[in-house]
């Protein structure tokens, strides 16, 4: 993914983010069922953010579900935000082929970077994953510092 001038990402399942080792300045997003324990993830990792939310794209009323939501992607926004500088950016979810292609590919988006390869090699990513993250950036408000002052 060399097109773009940023870190790259990885896409990973929860057993192979399990065995991965950054080579590198390295962060990771990981992606776990509310149900379930947290992943056991190198500490080589410059950083880790951990989400919980089920793999779904809408509101299903099963008690243990989590959707997705926009505060979940605020803290990705923060997070991408706090390690401008890393060589790359690991995701993983459980199987590796809905929720953390559809996190990847809504980095893209928010990013202005390419997604046809991703969308090709992850075709089951998860719609609302991407789309969440996409209109949470659209939405977000910059830090007061980096704000015009107002002419009144």
């Amino acid at each position: 993914m060399s097109e773009r001038n940023g870190p790259e990402l990885v896409v990973l399942s929860r057993d192979k983010a399990e065995r991965y080792e950054p080579q590198g300045v390295e962060i990771c997003i990981s992606i776990t069922e509310p149900t379930s324990p947290p992943a056991k993830l190198s500490p080589r990792f410059a950083a880790v953010l951990r989400l919980e939310f089920s793999d779904i794209i809408s509101a299903s009323g099963i008690g243990s579900e989590v959707l997705f939501a926009a505060e979940h992607a605020r803290q990705v926004l923060e997070f991408l935000t706090q390690w401008p500088e890393v060589d790359r950016v690991v995701v993983h979810c459980l199987a590796g082929v809905s929720r953390s292609p559809g996190m990847a590919l809504g980095i893209c988006d928010v990013r202005g970077w390419a997604t046809s390869a991703l969308e090709r090699r992850y075709p089951f990513w998860n719609s609302h994953v991407r789309s969440l993250l996409a209109l949470a950036a659209s939405q977000a408000v910059p830090p007061a510092e980096s704000r015009e002052p107002r002419a009144d």
